[in-house]
């Protein structure tokens, strides 16, 4: 298998999770070549950070062979700069991991169930790729409608100074998401959590214990890329392959007119 690691130009933090699996692959063995996300490969896996339609991720899935897209982790109160997640085919929530293995790896743990509290909706940033082209100011609007006891969160780049998360969940009971990560957090705290877009880290579906201990299988120090996560990875690579052979694999939406978007979301969510 010969694989080439895409990353964007200049200084960029989020660089050194593509960085970290390809330097795992080589570990194992595998040949890998460092490219620009502008530029197209030949390669049987391709790898990036972020979700965006680069030229290396297009071609992959013209193609149809695997793309592995790097994402920060799904438990977020740990150093954002060594910690992060990888998934084949698709995006966050949506991507293909296979099973995770029985070792038991750090999670945070699961507080009690909350019977009281208020309800918090929780937005996003609206011209984030996990939103997949959907119209995310008029979902809000929807939301407040049918929940009009309900707080609402602002996305952090959003709004600033609105406090943490925790602070955020102070008192309430039941949370409403999109496909916002904040899902795993407010589900830890013990709260009901709605989702209502695809792909969310979160699934209300299953049951909680079981669900943790699976996405603490998406929670990877950088440190962990030379053994345990990217034997991981590799361990999936034929299911994903032969998932991209059938055509079964995420695509990303065209790009939205990010100006014109959140002008939209300040003039009628922003008070």
């Amino acid at each position: 298998m010969r694989i080439s690691v895409h990353l964007r130009g200049g200084p960029n933090l989020t660089n050194f999770r593509s960085e970290a699996i390809g330097k795992g692959f080589e570990a194992l063995g595998y040949s890998v070549e460092w490219k620009g996300r502008h530029e197209a490969s030949t390669a049987d896996l391709v790898i990036q950070t972020g979700f965006a339609p680069s030229t290396a991720l297009l071609n992959a899935i013209e193609r149809r062979v695997p793309y592995l897209i790097m994402e920060a982790s799904p438990f977020r109160n740990t150093d954002v700069n060594s910690y992060s997640s990888w998934g084949y085919n698709g995006l966050a929530g949506g991507a293909l991991r296979g099973p995770p293995g029985d070792e038991p790896r750090w999670h945070p743990e699961l507080q009690e169930e909350r019977t009281e509290g208020g309800v918090l909706i929780i937005g996003q940033k609206p011209t984030d790729h996990s939103l997949r082209g959907s119209d995310h100011v008029s979902w809000i609007e929807a939301k407040l409608a049918e929940n009009p006891e309900a707080t609402f969160r602002h996305h952090p780049l959003m709004v600033h100074g609105q406090g943490s998360i925790d602070d955020a969940l102070e008192g309430v009971r039941k949370v409403i998401v999109y496909t916002s990560s904040t899902a795993v957090e407010a589900a830890v705290a013990g709260c009901e959590v709605v989702v209502e877009g695809q792909g969310c880290w979160w699934d209300p579906t299953v049951e909680a214990s079981e669900q943790l201990h699976a996405l603490s299988y998406a929670h990877w120090h950088t440190s962990e890329y030379h053994g345990a996560a990217a034997a991981h990875a590799e361990r999936s690579y034929e299911e994903a392959r032969a998932e991209a052979e059938a055509g079964r694999i995420e695509i990303p939406r065209g790009r939205l007119d990010g100006q014109a978007v959140c002008k939209r979301y300040y003039r009628r969510l922003v008070r």
